[in-house]
């Protein structure tokens, strides 16, 4: 049967042998770092870290996030531009045979007739904005999409919106 130590790296005789922080007699010189468990060489990680080099940078995630109201598709424009005007939102997500299938924008809101059917004036869900994306990213994502307002999603799931003058007023962190 294997030690439990030999899965987590350790030596049965857990220490000896070794000095603070180093492997005694091991000619590379590997260290572990501050008792974190990295393994450096030099001062090298042998392993990349998952960390973005703008890791200081805001993210959307820190952003204020608005609530979206859900419309069926069978409404009328005229009553979706009721639900965004009394929500103060810009973007709303259509719900269909209980799913969600797109999104109405303020434009559509603005240009489409009162007896359009939402479902007729809806664009099916599609770019959104991830709560690790940085700043710089969820611009670029307004700009592609050419929108004023879009969802946050994370995991398959619609966390909220964040608008474009949000992302544009956010600041990035003194380092």
């Amino acid at each position: 049967m294997q030690s439990s130590g030999e899965h987590t790296g350790l030596s049965q005789g857990q220490g000896q042998g070794r000095e603070r922080g180093r492997t005694a007699g091991r000619s590379d010189s590997a260290t572990v770092d501050g008792g974190t468990g990295v393994r450096r060489r030099g001062r090298e990680p042998r392993v990349s870290p998952l960390a973005v080099a703008d890791a200081e940078a805001p993210r959307i995630g820190d952003l204020p996030m608005k609530r979206i109201p859900v419309i069926a598709a069978h409404l009328p424009i005229s009553a979706a531009r009721k639900v965004a005007a009394l929500k103060r939102i810009a973007l709303l997500l259509v719900e269909l045979d209980d799913q969600i299938v797109g999104v109405v924008e303020e434009t559509v809101l603005a240009g489409a007739d009162d007896d359009t059917l939402t479902a007729k004036a809806m664009r099916p869900l599609g770019p959104g904005l991830r709560p690790s994306m940085s700043v710089a990213e969820a611009r670029e994502a307004f700009v592609r999409a050419r929108a004023t307002v879009l969802p946050v999603i994370a995991g398959g799931f619609v966390l909220g919106a964040v608008g474009r003058a949000e992302v544009e007023r956010a600041k990035p962190r003194a380092t």
